[in-house]
């Protein structure tokens, strides 16, 4: 049963499709990482892992800090990050 609390946290999250051969990049960039807004980013909290296709995996990022977070991204060299 889908409760509604996790509704309104999915409708706050940006989806990013990015490549596998990225993905080991991202996890190191995102766990290392410390924000101005929150500190340190948590999973399950301000961003999520999930599977894309093909190649690819889904990143699910928190609204608030989509710009934070992809501009640590692309800063850090991870490449061909797109929205969805």
């Amino acid at each position: 049963m889908i409760k509604l609390k996790d509704l309104l946290v999915e409708a706050k999250q940006m989806q990013f499709k990015i490549p596998y051969r990225e993905q080991k990049n991202v996890m190191k960039i995102l766990r290392t990482a410390k924000s101005a807004m929150v500190g340190k980013y948590k999973e399950g909290k301000h961003y999520d892992f999930g599977v894309g296709k093909g190649a690819t995996f889904i990143l699910a990022v928190d609204k608030k800090l989509e710009d934070e977070i992809l501009s640590l991204l692309i800063q850090k060299g991870v490449k061909n990050i797109h929205s969805i």
